[in-house]
């Protein structure tokens, strides 16, 4: 009887250690190029000549990434996302923490989610004359398709809400003192791209 429970204890402390796998953290990269879809309401008097007049508009801007981090666990990636978003009246340069989260699939595609949340800078944007933006706060979450070998290079196709924010200060209008416009830019996102 003690040999069986010494022969019980034994692969009990044992079999797990060889059923664990065999993964090793390692560095993962993920470069999508894609694009964003909005609708913007505008003032089309820009200000001038009294009443607002306000339009509606369909855009469609180009946007870059790229995710950069560790593969944490066998479904688990984090990291820091980097990239350009062009806006129509703005180029903004967002930089935040990531994850991409693998939530199903088969060995060769694989759906999962991802999360980043930041903040949008104005590093490459030129703003006219007397005129002076500035980025914001950004949170991007979305899913996506991981089509490729687990272990190797995929190609990647993803859909996100995109929401970023930026303020212009503008020059003065003869009756003020200041003049601030808010954006708030929400646009759903298409990417495609390759990971690794």
């Amino acid at each position: 009887m003690k040999k069986i429970f010494f022969i019980v204890g034994l692969l009990a402390a044992v079999l797990p250690a060889f059923s664990q796998s065999t993964f090793q953290r390692h560095y993962i990269n993920q470069t999508e190029v894609g694009a964003l879809f909005g609708r913007v309401r505008y003032d089309a008097n820009n200000g001038w000549g009294g009443s607002p007049s306000y339009q509606v508009q369909n855009r469609v801007n180009l946007t870059l990434q790229t995710f950069n981090g560790v593969q944490y666990s066998p479904r688990l990636g984090v990291g820091i996302t980097t990239g350009i978003d062009w806006y129509t009246s703005a180029l903004l340069n967002p930089i935040a923490l990531g994850a991409r989260y693998d939530l199903a699939g088969k060995k060769n595609v694989r759906l999962y989610a991802s999360a980043d949340a930041g903040y949008g800078f104005a590093w490459f944007h030129q703003s006219p004359d007397g005129y002076n933006t500035k980025g914001g706060l950004m949170l991007n979450p979305g899913i996506g398709l991981r089509m490729g070998k687990p272990d190797g290079a995929a190609y990647t196709l993803s859909f996100s809400y995109k929401r970023q924010n930026a303020s212009v200060n503008k020059p003065p209008l003869s009756n003020e003192t200041s003049r601030t416009e808010e954006r708030e830019y929400n646009r759903l996102v298409v990417r495609m791209g390759i990971s690794f």
